[in-house]
């Protein structure tokens, strides 16, 4: 049987690309009933945490803990494939075949970008550069095969890194559930935190909430839900977010489990994604959203999307057809309202948006996977 270790130094962020390692892992262990492990360098997480975080099932996975990245290069000695993920430290074994998958659209680093790092006192950042390129010069010379989410990333790494890679949608599992009528909600998932990649920009989203309600709009409320961050800028943030919408129908769901996710998406109409406002893709593509999965599961469950013009969503969404695309403030208010009043078609892009939900659903990927991952098992 052959052996097949995944691992991820990122397990306890609860994000997307989690998601997507499991569900690669659940897939080569169901289909091709391979022997199939998790590895964790993370002390306190378990395989139930993932399991009930994901949704999906993993009790065929094994679940081995590790101390450190030299102690993988030992346990994988030998494996038919080792597929990792990480965003900073290159991870070099003695496996057959090493896949790696790269979710970040990274801007050039270079000399010049490092020194003006290190001058504004991003001395930490400056060092993590510094890995980033020599994890990125793996990618590029040694891995088997780089995975990347969507053709947005893989022509940001052609272009800056010349990394050739194979696009492998995330799997996304249908939250459709019947018994649940749809309600008077807006509705944004993902992680809140203050870091320096991918920004969900609850800030401006809520802003875009208390401008509707400052010019009329009653009966409606705007849920977001998702992972909080424990660090202390997290925390800050999130408190002024909380502070500055009290005295409006805002509501904060953190931390909370994946059945009141399913219910939200459920019960919401349209869905707002806003990773990206603001930036320069050129110079900053690690800023946008790499795919929306979110919004993918938010079309599954029948949201209407309305997604900042940026990055992944743009492979995703098609305006007029199956939702929105946004670049300013007041073009999110305007395509809400369009929805909001009637002025679309309603039936018509539920069922639109649920028939682009099956371009990325788990037959989808599996057979994408298998297509991709085939030669290098």
């Amino acid at each position: 049987m052959k052996k097949i270790f995944l691992y991820s130094p990122y397990w306890s962020t609860y994000g997307g690309g989690e998601k997507y390692i499991l569900a690669i892992g659940e897939m080569l262990s169901r289909e091709c009933q391979y022997d199939v492990t998790l590895l964790s360098t993370d002390a306190v997480i378990q395989k139930n945490d993932l399991a009930k975080f994901s949704g999906i099932d993993i009790s065929k996975l094994n679940f081995v803990k590790v101390n450190d990245l030299n102690e993988i290069q030992h346990v994988v000695d030998g494996a038919d494939c080792f597929i990792f993920q990480s965003n900073v430290k290159k991870i070099v074994t003695q496996a057959r075949h090493c896949v790696q998958i790269i979710q970040i659209p990274y801007s050039k680093i270079t000399p010049v970008s490092l020194i003006r790092k290190s001058l504004r006192g991003d001395i930490k950042e400056a060092g993590k550069d510094i890995l980033r390129l020599q994890l990125l010069k793996y990618a590029r010379d040694k891995s088997s095969l780089v995975l990347t989410y969507s053709k947005f990333v893989q022509d940001v790494l052609l272009n800056n890194y010349k990394i050739h890679s194979n696009i492998l949608h995330p799997p996304i599992q249908d939250f459709y559930e019947t018994g649940y009528d749809k309600k008077n909600i807006i509705l944004s998932v993902g992680r809140l935190f203050h870091g320096l990649y991918n920004n969900k920009r609850y800030d401006i989203m809520t802003e875009a909430f208390r401008k509707m309600s400052d010019a009329g709009l009653t009966g409606w409320e705007y849920h977001i839900i998702g992972t909080a961050a424990t660090d202390g800028k997290s925390q800050e943030m999130i408190q002024n977010l909380k502070k500055v919408n009290q005295k409006y129908q805002v509501y904060f769901h953190l931390n909370e489990s994946f059945d009141v996710m399913r219910r939200l998406y459920n019960e919401s109409s349209i869905f707002w994604h806003g990773a990206g406002y603001g930036i320069d893709e050129k110079k900053n593509p690690e800023n946008a959203e790499h795919f929306g999965m979110t919004t993918v599961e938010a079309m599954s469950a029948g949201c209407i999307p309305i997604v900042v013009n940026r990055g992944g969503q743009r492979e995703i969404v098609t305006p007029g057809v199956n939702g929105f695309l946004w670049e300013t403030i007041d073009e999110l208010i305007s395509h809400s309202f369009q929805i909001i009043h009637g002025n679309i078609d309603r039936g018509k892009y539920n069922s639109e948006v649920r028939k682009r939900f099956n371009d990325y659903s788990f037959p989808s990927f599996q057979k994408r996977a298998l297509e991709i991952l085939n030669p290098f098992l």
